[in-house]
C-alpha cells in the first residue's frame, strides 16, 4: 500500500457509514489488510473500493490529499467516459 492508501484506510475508519452496509465491512477488511502486511500492494478491485468508499464519503474526511485523489480518480473516469 502506498502512504496515501493508508492514509485513506484510516481516515475512513473515523467516517460515519451504516454499521451493516458492505461499505463497513470492506473498510474493516482493508484495515485489517493494512495492519497484517503495511507493504503489500492492493489489487485493482481492492483500491478501486478504497477510492470509491473515500469519493462516497469525501464529505466527512479531512484529509485533503486523500480527497483530491478520489476526485483525480473520478473526473479522470468521467472525462474518459465523455471523450
Amino acid at each position: 500500500m502506498t502512504d496515501l492508501e493508508k492514509r485513506a484506510v484510516i481516515a475512513l475508519r473515523s467516517v460515519r457509514m451504516p454499521e451493516f452496509h458492505w461499505h463497513a465491512r470492506r473498510v474493516k477488511s482493508l484495515y485489517d489488510l493494512m495492519e497484517k502486511s503495511p507493504c503489500a500492494r492492493l489489487f485493482s478491485w481492492s483500491a478501486g473500493d478504497l477510492w470509491f468508499l473515500v469519493w462516497t464519503y469525501r464529505r466527512q474526511i479531512t484529509d485533503v490529499d486523500v480527497v483530491s485523489k478520489a476526485n483525480e480518480i473520478v473526473n479522470g473516469a468521467l472525462s474518459l467516459e465523455f471523450t
